[in-house]
């Protein structure tokens, strides 16, 4: 019994470790990892990451972060690719595949999955040869940031589908392509470049995700928010669809953006 809890808490460390591939995430995401991580510091006499309660916690060594993953997992971790390789191969029983040391071998794999997350499950990684498991599922969630696609569940009962697809951006090959036949509401950042990667995809039919009280969250625009919208200004079209008028019309008004984690957060 202890043994299987201190395995569902590997995983669970493992996934919040996955947070940190695209920013520093809040401590409350990381909270387990963070307790875990001190030990280990004090252990090995290293100093991994720096952050407390109510801010973000910052990566200071990466090489001690994958050393301390690897051996909190008992598999060579060296990347973030290598984590979700990690949940792919214990998915299919196949962990051995994924322990040995080629970092070419984790990206190859990752370049062709799809990461999909059914509410209340752990994310899985599916290859070409096994999204067939998935053709029935006629709507999908499409979620670009990675920090919201794990912890979506917190957010889950705002959407219309109980399956999320991680995008990281504009998505891989097979992303894309999968998503072409699917109905999918795209849960993306509220700026210029989220409406660039919601027009980019053609699917059987989408919807970009708009909350009710979305202006409430542009009148609660920070200073990174307009830092950010300073930098993509430039890149703003002319002309979007439609559907993206409201988003449109905020972005002018506020002159900021909004970043997909704070909402139905505040």
């Amino acid at each position: 019994m202890q043994e299987k809890k201190s395995s569902l808490n590997s995983k669970k460390i493992l996934l919040q470790a996955l947070l940190f591939e695209h920013e520093a995430p809040v401590f409350s995401k990381v909270k387990e990892l963070f307790s875990a991580l001190k030990e280990y510091e004090s252990e090995n006499g290293v100093f991994v990451a720096q952050g407390r309660r109510g801010e973000r916690v910052v990566l200071q060594d990466r090489e001690a972060f994958f050393a301390f993953l690897s051996e909190l997992s008992g598999a060579h971790i060296e990347s973030f690719e290598a984590i979700k390789n990690y949940f792919s191969a214990a998915t299919r029983k196949e962990n051995i595949e994924f322990g040995g040391d080629s970092k070419n071998r984790y990206t190859k794999v990752f370049d062709g999955v799809v990461l999909v997350k059914k509410k209340g499950e752990t994310p899985r990684l599916f290859q070409k040869e096994t999204l067939g498991m998935l053709e029935d599922i006629a709507r999908f969630v499409a979620v670009e940031n990675a920090e919201t696609f794990l912890t979506i569940d917190t957010k889950a009962e705002h959407f219309s589908s109980e399956y999320f697809v991680y995008l990281g951006g504009y998505g891989n090959t097979l992303t894309r392509s999968f998503l072409e036949t699917k109905e999918v509401e795209f849960f993306l950042d509220y700026d210029i470049a989220g409406m660039h990667i919601y027009e980019s995809f053609a699917t059987k039919n989408k919807t970009f995700h708009m909350p009710s009280d979305l202006g409430r969250y542009f009148r609660m625009g920070g200073c990174n928010s307009q830092k950010l919208y300073q930098k993509q200004r430039a890149q703003m079209k002319a002309h979007y669809s439609q559907e993206l008028q409201p988003l449109v019309s905020y972005i002018k008004h506020y002159a900021t953006v909004v970043e997909q984690e704070i909402i139905y957060e505040a």
